[in-house]
């Protein structure tokens, strides 16, 4: 993994407007590459839409992908927030991740874009087992889940009137852009929502 994020330590991107929230970013995209979940998790400003697993190192180390390569590329205030745009690669393929940030002192991450997914069955209840170790019960109603960016291993077991799904990898956040081509039969996102089963 890398030592820091490309693009920000010694560079430009470093300083000038918004030089706080640059540098918490900076610190959570370089955890987030040394596969470091817990330091990650101290920039965020809350977690309660993560699983308590789902923050570890145990947990995050069994992605299939992390984040490498970070590099910030716009950063601008929306009202009282900052607005941080991240281009990242996750194995072969590129990604962007668009974070909002306060302005305490230090920064924190409020969100990013596709933060929480929504996740639900479309057949009958079922279970979303994330890397083999997370599992999450989902059914018709929404269910909100959150993980940190990377790349997941993922499967579904649905009840008798839900089809079961078996594992692929599938990124995190969600976006349409990036899935669509991904999703397996059974499989379909749309609206926000990342649906399992028929």
């Amino acid at each position: 993994m890398g030592a820091g994020l490309a693009g920000c330590a010694g560079s430009p991107d470093s300083g000038g407007d918004f030089s706080a929230q640059r540098e918490t970013v900076t610190a959570f995209m370089t955890a987030l590459e040394r596969g470091d979940a817990q330091q990650a998790s101290t920039y965020l400003s809350d977690t309660t839409s993560f699983a308590r697993e789902a923050m570890t190192d145990e947990f995050y180390a069994k992605a299939v992908e992390h984040p490498a390569d970070a590099r910030i590329s716009v950063a601008t205030d929306i009202d009282d927030k900052v607005a941080v745009q991240v281009d990242f690669r996750l194995g072969d393929d590129d990604r962007e991740l668009n974070l909002m940030l306060d302005q305490a002192d230090p920064p924190r991450i409020e969100q990013w874009s596709g933060m929480p997914t929504i996740l639900r069955s479309g057949g009958g209840d079922g279970r979303l087992v994330i890397s083999g170790a997370l599992t999450l019960d989902l059914g018709a109603e929404s269910t909100y889940a959150s993980l940190l960016p990377a790349r997941y291993s993922v499967a579904f077991s649905g009840s008798a009137t839900a089809d079961d799904v078996d594992a692929f990898d599938l990124d995190f956040p969600v976006s349409p852009e990036a899935t669509d081509a991904r999703l397996p039969d059974g499989v379909s996102f749309a609206g926000g929502a990342l649906e399992f089963g028929r």
